[in-house]
């Protein structure tokens, strides 16, 4: 009988070794195409875009799923071509550079000395089963003052988003979409910011 077990267990074993491995999907999130720059609204200033901060499960590329209010999980064949992090960092750079409202817009990896530092954590980036599928992104973005370090203006934006279908694609086509639509009312908060700040200047 042990031989019989032990036979079976090992043909187990060498199906399941040439059985085909499940093949790892990639998604993208599609970074904002520059816009038109607007003349002669140019606020004088460099800015800074530094790496976005995000929990550690979201550093490693698969997507996430939260069920209820604790429970995160992540898809192991669907995965992110770049981490939200960096797409968010990317995004808000030509966004802000597109603009043509700035002196200069750069990463910490430009030599250019920044006047401020635009900083932020994404919170939450995920599918949401309630159980109707929802994309769920939360981020807060924060502007420095570079000489002083003093935080000047922030911006938390928290929303989802009904996902209308039931497949990966879909969800991934609705975090996009809220992505963006965050990105846009942080961009248009720092302008805001800046024009109000020129327009008090004597």
């Amino acid at each position: 009988m042990k031989c019989r077990r032990a036979f079976i267990v090992t043909v187990f074993v060498v199906v399941a070794a040439c059985a085909p491995a499940r093949p790892i999907r990639y998604y993208r999130i599609e970074i904002p195409a520059p816009l038109a720059a607007t003349a002669n609204t140019d606020f004088g200033v460099a800015l800074q875009v530094a790496s976005i901060d995000s929990p550690p499960i979201m550093r490693d590329g698969r997507i996430l799923y939260q069920v209820g209010t604790h429970e995160v999980g992540a898809y192991e064949y669907h995965r992110w071509v770049e981490t939200p992090d960096r797409v968010v960092q990317d995004s808000l750079v030509r966004m802000l550079r597109s603009s043509g409202k700035y002196q200069s817009v750069d990463t910490p990896r430009s030599t250019v000395k920044p006047d401020y530092i635009v900083q932020g954590k994404i919170y939450e980036f995920s599918e949401m089963d309630k159980p109707a599928v929802f994309s769920r992104v939360s981020l807060e973005i924060e502007l420095h003052d570079a000489k002083t370090g003093r935080t000047v203006w922030s911006r938390l934006y928290t929303d989802e988003q009904a996902v209308s279908g039931k497949e990966i694609p879909d969800v991934v086509h609705s975090l996009d979409e809220n992505l963006q639509k965050g990105l846009s009312q942080i961009v248009a908060g720092l302008e805001q910011y800046f024009a109000a700040r020129a327009a008090a200047r004597p």
